[in-house]
């Protein structure tokens, strides 16, 4: 009887203790779900951002880019600035575009930055064993993924100077690669965002 005990506490424990697995599927599952549930969002400049209405820089042809695709609003304004001329400050009255979000996004509280796309994963290229920090499992998945539902303005030549947008375009013939992580709670594996271990 005590061996029967014995023996059973040491499967109980086996089942217990055990080092869970992770196959590729799992991970791809897992990875594929939480990059297509965080949108990808732009945010070149702080809102609302003002510019003098002359200027022809990156910066100008990028907000310009955004007002015709409706993604901002301007207004225009005249306001007096200093400048130096011939080694002389003066006061001098500017043109200026003031752009912001469309009201609509203001009053809806959406976050800021601008929706390009989404995630999607191309290849699992390595899942590492899984490993124990504090209490649970984790297991470090190094992926290639590219932007899905790439958004018609991106495509617009205003935006090329934009490495993050241009790199997007490009994405699917030249995925992007990173390292991400999945938990074990103690009954399945899950997303983890962060490091491990770091709560």
């Amino acid at each position: 009887m005590k061996s029967l005990i014995v023996t059973t506490l040491l499967l109980l424990c086996g089942t217990v203790c055990a080092q869970p697995v992770i196959g590729n599927n799992t991970a791809a599952a897992l990875v594929s779900r939480a990059l297509e549930a965080e949108p990808l969002l732009w945010l070149p400049f702080p809102m609302p951002y003002e510019i003098e209405r002359n200027r022809q820089d990156k910066d100008a042809g990028l907000l310009d880019g955004l007002f015709r695709f409706g993604l901002l609003r301007r207004d225009s304004e005249m306001k007096m600035t200093d400048v130096e001329e011939n080694g002389r400050r003066k006061r001098k009255v500017v043109a200026v575009w003031i752009y912001d979000y469309p009201l609509a996004h203001r009053e809806q509280g959406t976050q800021e930055g601008f929706y390009y796309g989404t995630g999607k994963l191309k290849n699992i290229l390595e899942v590492s064993s899984p490993y124990r920090i504090g209490e649970y499992y984790y297991a470090e998945v190094y992926i290639q993924w590219y932007v899905d539902d790439l958004q018609e303005w991106v495509k617009d030549p205003a935006f090329r100077s934009a490495r993050t947008l241009r790199r997007s375009l490009e994405s699917f013939r030249k995925p992007f690669e990173k390292r991400v992580y999945l938990q074990h709670d103690g009954q399945s594996w899950g997303f983890w965002s962060g490091q491990p271990g770091v709560l």
